[in-house]
């Protein structure tokens, strides 16, 4: 059950369910639980060994099971013992590793007023560089919203100037109408020729000064007079 050599006997004193096995004398105890198939229970002596074997190799990635057994030289171990522990210690080291690097990488702390602060691995110029980049982008943003601002501001007076254009031509053919009615009613005719450069005439003149125009325009436009008996 055990390898040869390998004394299996129920350890002293607080130690029950534990069996422990004979070694070199002066080196690290074996010790095997006492379950039906006892399985080998790494000491802190035995682990000190094993270390010791692996830095002696050159680390986890280049020491094997069969070399680390041979250096250790603790009799009873097995290579089976040794490969699930160094299993372990391999992924043990290596999330150890990028803990210890994500601990590096870290960007800032907070200082002892609470404050932050910058990272010894990151440089001033790195800090000074985002710092623009985040200023660039920032006066981009601002760019892009005033000019989508003017945008909306030209639509809208376009929307309005359309619409106000639209209020003008109502007034002048209502103008006109009123004009050709009034002269109906005295007796006297107008020609459609006339109405088109009297309308025309006012369409060109200021808006602002639309009611003046039309008098003007009555006033001095060669309009050709009918009288019923011509």
């Amino acid at each position: 059950m055990f390898p040869p050599g390998l004394i299996h006997h129920r350890a002293d004193g607080g130690d029950s369910g534990v069996a422990r096995a004979g070694a070199v004398p002066g080196g690290p105890s074996l010790v095997l639980t006492a379950d039906p198939k006892p399985r080998l229970r790494w000491t802190a002596d035995l682990h000190e060994r094993f270390v010791d074997a692996v830095a002696q190799l050159g680390g986890p990635e280049k020491a094997t099971p069969k070399t680390i057994l041979r250096t250790m030289g603790v009799k009873g171990l097995t290579l089976f013992h040794l490969k699930s522990h160094l299993q372990k210690y391999r992924l043990g080291k290596q999330s150890g590793k990028e803990a210890s690097e994500q601990s590096k990488d870290a960007s800032y702390l907070l200082d002892p007023q609470g404050g932050m602060s910058v990272s010894p691995r990151v440089s001033t110029q790195d800090v000074k560089e985002s710092q623009e980049v985040k200023e660039a982008l920032r006066a981009q943003m601002e760019v892009q919203r005033r000019l989508h601002e003017q945008v909306e501001v030209q639509k809208h007076v376009h929307i309005r100037m359309e619409a106000y254009q639209k209020y003008i031509d109502t007034l002048l053919e209502k103008a006109c109408k009123i004009v050709s009615e009034q002269f109906a009613s005295s007796g006297f005719s107008i020609s459609d020729n006339d109405l088109q450069e009297l309308s025309g005439g006012v369409i060109c003149g200021s808006t602002d000064t639309m009611s003046s125009s039309i008098f003007h325009q009555l006033s001095v436009s060669p309009i050709n007079l009918h009288s019923p008996e011509e």
